[in-house]
């Protein structure tokens, strides 16, 4: 019963969480940074009553770690490329929270998912106006939620990989 709540909890939390910051980016073009403390902190709170996911307290920080850095790296390269800011640093931050909540393993379903999604939107948006809808920047952070979701739905479910490696994704099915 315990277990349970926690996990019915954990998937209220981060759904209201990233729903309304999924909803202020795509309104405003902004992530604001308190609604991202509440969800980080949610998160800690989750870790610290046992993630229903089989998140450690590692797997999160290297979760935060590699996919804020990796976000920030694509934003670096992507300034770079096209001289001026590509990417808001709440997206950084956002996927950075994200790894709390999901670990490391999970960022290339989040990333494929959320630029598919993004490009989807405003694709359908385009072709039922007729016309070119977004003038400047995309929000990425409604695309980045809903992968962020579908990641750890996708765990809850017990698919294999997202979380960590499976006995297929390592070397132990080769030697006994």
């Amino acid at each position: 019963m315990y277990s349970s709540l926690i996990l019915y909890a954990s998937i209220a939390m981060l759904a209201a969480g990233l729903g309304t910051l999924a909803w202020f980016d795509f309104k405003t073009g902004y992530l604001p940074d308190s609604l991202q403390l509440t969800l980080t902190i949610a998160a800690l709170a989750v870790l610290a009553l046992g993630s229903p996911i089989g998140v450690t307290w590692t797997g999160a920080a290297w979760g935060a770690a590699i996919n804020g850095c990796t976000f920030w790296s694509l934003r670096w390269i992507m300034t770079r490329v096209k001289g001026r800011e590509a990417m808001g640093f709440g997206d950084v931050k956002l996927v950075a929270v994200g790894g709390l909540w999901i670990g490391p393993w999970a960022l290339p379903y989040v990333m494929a998912l959320s630029g598919l999604l993004t490009l989807i939107a405003v694709s359908v948006s385009a072709l039922i106006s007729r016309k070119p809808t977004w003038q400047g920047e995309i929000p990425l952070g409604p695309g980045l939620a809903v992968g962020i979701f579908a990641a750890y739905i996708s765990a809850v479910a017990g698919v294999g990989g997202i979380v960590g490696p499976t006995q297929y994704g390592t070397f132990e099915r080769f030697w006994p």
